[in-house]
């Protein structure tokens, strides 16, 4: 037996539900995350790691006129004070803030191998060396004048700052990238000169736009140049703190020293890896979804040196410089030589994580300048009026220096000296203190005159700081003053290109296509190709000979061009496009490539393509028609599948509804018939519908009813139509036959393909059935749930059918129900779109025991005859119309535990009723033996009933 351990109960353990504890820990994490370590502060834009950074490296007396110190050792000596994880968070960190490819004005001024545009990674910490830069000593200008706060470092035996005090805004100048919990921050580097200048400019106008801030902050000014596209976008982005621009690489064609024609990129995308983009160029070249436009290009390499960036595309001697434009253009299209560059301004603004606009940004930046300046003066005036008040004492001195000279000779101790100063000639124990330490020698004329002259320039000096301090005016004169030396000193030209219109950044790939007619195939699992049509036309096609593996064959043939957009319509209501260009090439018997690798979104394991379009003209008068399995049908128009997205939603569909039927029609044509085949294998031919034109994303209108047990699994166009007229029988339990002879046990009514069969239960409930669906149903016939799901069999009973073309019959409809009730509603209360409805309201516990029809112009009279042998007859006319769900009137009164068997509308082919009870009595009575009564009596005995007897069975006999 094994033995027992004794695990040590531990403490700390709470034993408390996970879903309690998540929400009570994550976002006290998430929110530490985002505030020591992922976001920048928004006063000196610096992440907590790069603040500790460069405050270590101050107090380290790294400045730029000193010796380089070893990475190293700057690292150590930060992980040790200030930051409490990793060395490598720290010097990845350093090497950013170094990189002048990384950063627009870089703050560590770093000697060694410090990574490159290319993605290689700095050298060991142990091998490079750093210091800061002049711009890194702006940032932490004034930090001895007690300018910031300062907090306690992790182990509480350090003190660092909680925020640089910048004297500029880094935020902006230098931007930052960070990701933390749930959130993300990308802000683009700008110019320090145009910064400043709208930094000043917000200074003299709180109230500017944002519009007018960027006729000084044009756009991001990367530290690797590049041409930015889009005022407008840059002003939303500007506006709202969020936001994307188009930025392209730095282009031009030349003609190289071969002769040929080359495309020279000097500007690469900032934060692009230049030797990845141009090994994905390289690949290119050899995939045969661009091999096409590419084949043009003969070499790609890379000649940047110390002089700077220059990468070389050369084209084959017979490329024209203007196809070379269209190759250029195609590599901004499908390359990141063209790509986005994305504004997500989220700083930290008091602790608090917040997504900025620019004017935003400055405010708080102004607002940090000014409490900076506020405590740097206050910090100069307290040692200006500390030193005015000892020169006041000097002065005061000089006149009474003998005696003060005596007073001090005659003093025990120092200390007995400056209180014999302080009793003696009333002087402050400062001002006692420093006119004992003062040397002689400051006594001689020339001194006297300079304390006089000191004396004056600190009253200058305190007045001015007391200024300062009391006008605001005059705070932010300072503010400008110094941010324009700044600039005058750090400022420098824009590297990156602004064009303001959008339009430029569009590329339109039909421009750039090589027009070509081509056949595309798609298998039944999806693979797709194109080939051209030439090639196509003389070579053997058949489709039996493309390598399609086991089990897949070709589904789709057809016709297009390089140009064409083709559309994908799929069981799940979607349409997917593809240019046609896009589609890969490949030799005949080739199967080509999967369609969901090529369209982004597209699952052919959960989505099965129903048919495909070449659209050469998206606008032109075309109609799409769908149908659903369910039997709904939509028509939209082909304009409104226009779109830059490679999936959309063709039509709205409800639950599991599939789509099964979509056709490229003209709007001019004529509908025709649709011949439609079914699960349940109802097989029938229905006349196409005129429906109005509806939007993408809404539902269709129904064809027909058809059973939840059933659905539609073919659809084709038809030009003929199958028109029959036929008898339909249908018994109590709703087994349906079609031209059976007529008996009692059966009802029975003409119809055709035309009509709708309307089926009435004994629970007060009417079916609808599309006639269509029955003409060709085998002798054996079928039950009606079949046709009709909502028919609960075992449940309820069939009482009667009738065919109605389109409601506007001129019938009356009578319900009779087991406890006398009887009511008469019209046909046409009964027309709805639905496949069943409720048509009688019950009182309490009670059923249909008959329904019939009878023509509004009749007046036949009404006979009820009941379980125990009472019947009754009054006229119809004493029966008023009323509502589909109306519970009727009193038609007999009715004893006590009788009820009604029967009732009738007394037609005049009917002769008699014959009568049969449970013991076998039998009569038979003419129906002229019921005499007019009024309605909701009780009737007369017609057949007289035993005790223990009742009647059982009930039926009106026709005459001949």
């Amino acid at each position: 037996m094994a033995r027992k351990i004794d695990i040590p109960k531990d403490n700390n353990i709470i034993n408390v539900p996970i879903e309690e504890a998540m929400p009570d820990n994550y976002l006290p994490y998430a929110v530490e995350v985002a505030r020591d370590r992922a976001l920048p502060d928004v006063r000196d834009g610096l992440k907590p790691v790069h603040r500790r950074i460069l405050y270590g490296a101050y107090m380290m007396k790294a400045f730029p006129d000193k010796p380089y110190y070893k990475s190293a050792r700057i690292v150590g000596d930060i992980l040790g004070k200030y930051h409490p994880h990793g060395d490598t968070s720290v010097y990845d960190a350093m090497v950013i803030l170094a990189q002048n490819f990384t950063t627009r004005y870089p703050l560590i001024d770093g000697h060694g191998n410090w990574g490159s545009q290319d993605g290689d990674n700095a050298a060991a910490m142990r091998y490079t060396e750093a210091r800061l830069t002049p711009n890194a000593l702006e940032m932490l200008r004034d930090m001895d004048k007690d300018v910031v706060n300062m907090v306690e470092n992790y182990s509480a035996s350090e003190l660092e700052p909680e925020v640089l005090p910048a004297r500029y805004p880094n935020l902006l100048v230098n931007g930052a990238f960070g990701i933390a919990v749930g959130l993300a921050t990308n802000i683009p580097p700008h110019n320090l000169k145009e910064v400043i200048d709208a930094t000043l400019l917000y200074i003299d106008n709180n109230e500017v736009t944002t519009k007018e801030l960027m006729e000084h902050i044009k756009g991001p000014d990367l530290p690797t140049g590049g041409i930015i596209i889009g005022k407008e976008s840059m002003l939303s982005a500007y506006e709202s703190g969020e936001g994307k621009v188009t930025l392209r690489a730095k282009t031009s064609i030349e003609q190289l020293e071969n002769g040929r024609c080359g495309i020279i990129i000097t500007e690469f995308p900032y934060r692009r890896n230049k030797a990845k983009l141009l090994q994905s160029i390289s690949e290119m070249t050899g995939n045969k979804k661009h091999q096409k436009v590419l084949e043009g290009i003969v070499d790609i390499r890379d000649e940047s040196d110390r002089s700077g960036i220059r990468a070389v595309i050369e084209f084959k001697k017979s490329m024209s410089k203007e196809e070379v434009e269209k190759v250029l253009k195609y590599l901004f299209k499908k390359t990141e030589l063209q790509c986005n560059i994305s504004f997500n301004m989220v700083a930290l603004a008091g602790g608090k994580p917040l997504t900025m606009g620019l004017k935003t940004i400055l405010k708080y930046y102004v607002n940090h300048q000014k409490d900076v300046i506020k405590r740097r003066t206050k910090r100069e005036l307290e040692i200006a009026e500390k030193r005015f008040h000892i020169v006041q004492g000097f002065i005061r001195a000089i006149d009474i220096m003998d005696d003060i000279i005596a007073t001090i000779r005659a003093s025990k101790s120092k200390k007995d000296s400056i209180d014999n100063l302080v009793k003696k000639f009333q002087f402050t124990e400062i001002q006692a203190q420093a006119i004992v330490e003062l040397m002689l020698y400051r006594l001689t004329g020339l001194e006297i005159k300079t304390f006089e002259r000191e004396y004056r320039e600190l009253e200058k000096t305190i007045k001015k700081l007391k200024n300062i301090l009391e006008k605001e005016r005059e705070l932010l004169k300072v503010i400008k003053t110094e941010m324009k030396a700044i600039r005058e000193k750090y400022g420098d030209e824009r590297r990156t290109e602004i064009i303001e219109n959008e339009e430029e950044a569009k590329i339109d790939l039909e421009d750039l296509i090589i027009v070509e007619d081509t056949v595309v195939t798609l298998s039944k699992e999806g693979y797709i190709k194109r080939i051209a049509q030439k090639t196509y036309a003389r070579s053997n096609t058949n489709v039996e000979d493309i390598e399609y593996r086991e089990g897949d064959c070709n589904r789709f043939l057809f016709n297009s061009n390089t140009t064409h957009t083709i559309m994908f319509f799929t069981d799940q209501g979607n349409m997917y496009q593809l240019k046609g260009i896009s589609v890969p090439e490949y030799k005949w018997k080739e199967k080509g490539e999967k369609l969901d690798s090529i369209i982004r979104g597209l699952n052919l394991d959960k989505e099965n393509i129903i048919n495909v379009f070449s659209i050469e003209n998206i606008n032109s008068q075309k109609d799409m028609i769908f149908i659903t399995d369910r039997g709904y049908i939509k028509k939209t128009a082909l304009h409104k599948f226009d779109s830059n997205y490679s999936k959309i939603m063709a039509l709205k569909m409800k639950g599991n509804e599939k789509l099964i039927f979509a056709e490229l029609v003209d709007k001019s044509r004529e509908e025709k018939f649709l011949k439609i085949e079914t699960e349940l294998n109802f097989k029938f031919t229905i006349e196409e519908p005129v429906i109005e034109e509806s939007e993408r994303n809404s539902l269709g209108n129904k064809l027909f009813n058809l059973s939840d047990k059933d659905s539609i699994i073919s659809v084709h166009f038809s030009n003929e139509h199958n028109f029959s007229s036929f008898k339909v029988a249908v018994n109590s339990v709703g087994n349906i036959k079609i031209n059976e002879k007529s008996n009692s046990n059966i009802k029975e009514c003409n119809t055709d393909s035309e009509s709708t069969l309307l089926f009435f239960t004994n629970r007060g409930k009417l079916l609808y059935v599309p006639a269509f669906l029955l003409q060709n149903i085998d002798k054996e016939g079928i039950n009606i749930d079949k046709v009709n799901g909502d028919f609960e069999e075992g449940s309820e009973k069939i009482l009667n059918v009738i065919s109605v073309k389109d409601f506007k019959e001129n019938i009356d409809t009578y319900f009779f129900t087991g406890n006398g009730l009887i009511k008469k509603t019209a046909l046409e209360d009964f027309k709805t779109e639905n496949s069943s409805t409720v048509v009688y309201k019950f009182r309490g516990d009670d059923i249909l025991v008959n329904v019939e029809f009878m023509d509004k112009e009749k007046d036949n009279d009404i006979i009820i005859i009941t379980l125990k042998g009472m019947g009754i007859r009054f006229s119809s006319q004493n029966i008023s119309h009323m509502g589909r769900i109306a519970s009727g009137v009193t038609g007999i009164s009715l004893e006590e535990e009788d009820e009604v068997l029967k009732g009738f509308l007394c037609n005049e082919v009917y002769k008699c009723v014959e009568i049969k009870s449970k013991n076998k009595e039998k009569k038979i009575i003419p129906l002229e033996d019921f005499k007019i009564q009024n309605r909701a009596g009780r009737g007369k005995n017609i057949m007289l009933v035993l005790m223990g007897d009742y009647i059982k069975e009930i039926k009106v006999k026709r005459r001949g």
